[in-house]
């Protein structure tokens, strides 16, 4: 059974079939990396979905993470909440270490800012690969229909040298021309719209992760802060007439 488009192809001449060679190796190219980017950009979305849900409904101490399975831990909520709860051992460490601040509001809000510089500086390498190679399928996008119009423009070409050669426009003369430039047209089309389509589909999906784990970020400090101080001043509160940061508040373990 005969093909049309792999028939013209077979047909068309030597740049023709160049063209159409290369953009088949981009289509190749681009739909291992769309398979490649919503596989990965799915098992993100259902490993956070996962987390944010036993985060939410069982955290409710920081010191609680540390106790979540390695499976919870290795998503990347998981791994931004473990740099979550190693700062707050970090703070709760130096607070007990340090027994000569004479200022601990300076101290605690110097802690805080570090803290928050931390997480912010993990969530960045986090979410950094959840668009690697998404790039790469707008080059393809972009390049594909110029490959195509290079073909056009050499078919039409054609055409009107053989149009020229023999002094006729009959269509056997023409035929073999057009068909080529159509065919690279065809072939440019076919590789950029999947491309495209999928660049903004992996795009929206990526960015829809970042934010979610942008929120997680923004909790995760703001229960930094609470816990901590929950932790200073819960127990035993400074005396009557006494500077609050005159002398380290008692630390307490937090709520259990």
């Amino acid at each position: 059974m005969d093909i049309p488009v792999i028939d013209l192809i077979l047909k068309s001449g030597t740049m023709g079939k160049a063209v159409c060679a290369i953009l088949g190796i981009f289509s190749l190219w681009s739909w291992a990396l769309i398979f490649a980017r919503i596989v990965s950009l799915n098992r993100v979305s259902r490993s956070n979905r996962g987390f944010q849900q036993r985060f939410q409904q069982d955290v409710r101490h920081m010191t609680e993470i540390d106790r979540m399975s390695n499976t919870e831990l290795n998503t990347p909520m998981g791994q931004l909440a473990k740099v979550g709860v190693d700062e707050y051992h970090r703070i709760m460490g130096d607070a007990r270490a340090l027994t000569k601040v004479k200022d601990w509001s300076f101290f605690l809000e110097s802690q805080f800012t570090m803290a928050k510089e931390r997480v912010e500086s993990a969530l960045a390498g986090i979410v950094a690969p959840f668009d690697r190679g998404v790039i790469l399928l707008a080059m393809v996008s972009s390049i594909a229909p110029f490959l195509g119009l290079l073909g056009t423009v050499w078919g039409i070409m054609n055409a009107f040298y053989e149009i020229g050669r023999q002094g006729s426009a009959s269509l056997p003369v023409v035929a073999p021309g057009i068909a080529e430039s159509l065919i690279t047209t065809i072939v440019g089309l076919a590789v950029a719209i999947p491309a495209l389509f999928f660049y903004n589909y992996c795009n929206n999906k990526a960015e829809r992760a970042a934010d979610e784990m942008e929120e997680l970020k923004d909790l995760l400090v703001v229960r930094l802060r609470r816990e901590i101080f929950s932790a200073f001043f819960s127990e035993a509160p400074a005396p009557a007439k006494q500077p609050p940061f005159a002398a380290p508040p008692p630390i307490g373990g937090g709520p259990r």
